[in-house]
């Protein structure tokens, strides 16, 4: 399982008409016995999309299978039979002195097929991942074009993946 995190446009923005001129306030002078104000952030941070959510998964995932590192993609998939058997599998072939040579998947589409439980059709491009065994032996998967079924759930506030089965 793999995604390239895709990185989010920069957006800038830009006001037509008159500029306006106002008056610069006045700021008085700190004395000596005044406490300096915290900054406060004024601003909550939006709730992540489903897309978007799919997408850190599935890069997690990537950097999971070249990595070893486990926790973060187990976090994101703590009910998922099919995911937590990807980290058992993962961390099997680490914990033996293995690893694997995969250069990330690329995700072509995420479809929406369901919303309760909200459902995603996920093509992805991978390409062809080594597993090299802790004993010296090694493995092959052919890259290629696949799609997977994604039901998401949540837990608490975040997005979590429930279940994922390729279709």
């Amino acid at each position: 399982m793999a995604l390239i995190l895709t990185v989010p446009p920069l957006l800038a923005g830009c006001s037509g008409g008159e500029p306006t001129t106002e008056p610069t306030p006045k700021i008085a002078e700190p004395s000596s016995s005044a406490s300096t104000p915290t900054p406060v952030e004024t601003e909550t941070p939006e709730a992540e999309n489903p897309e978007d959510f799919i997408r850190r998964w599935v890069k997690a995932g990537d950097e999971m299978q070249v990595t070893g590192e486990t926790a973060e993609y187990d976090a994101m998939t703590p009910e998922c039979t099919p995911c937590q058997d990807f980290v058992e599998n993962v961390a099997q072939v680490y914990d033996g002195g293995g690893s694997a040579e995969f250069a990330g998947s690329r995700v072509v589409r995420i479809k929406p097929v369901g919303s309760d439980p909200p459902t995603y059709d996920v093509t992805k491009d991978l390409p062809q991942t080594v597993i090299n065994q802790g004993d010296g032996g090694t493995r092959t998967l052919p890259g290629g074009r696949t799609t997977i079924r994604v039901t998401l759930g949540r837990a608490g506030r975040r997005w979590v993946v429930t279940h994922f089965g390729i279709l």
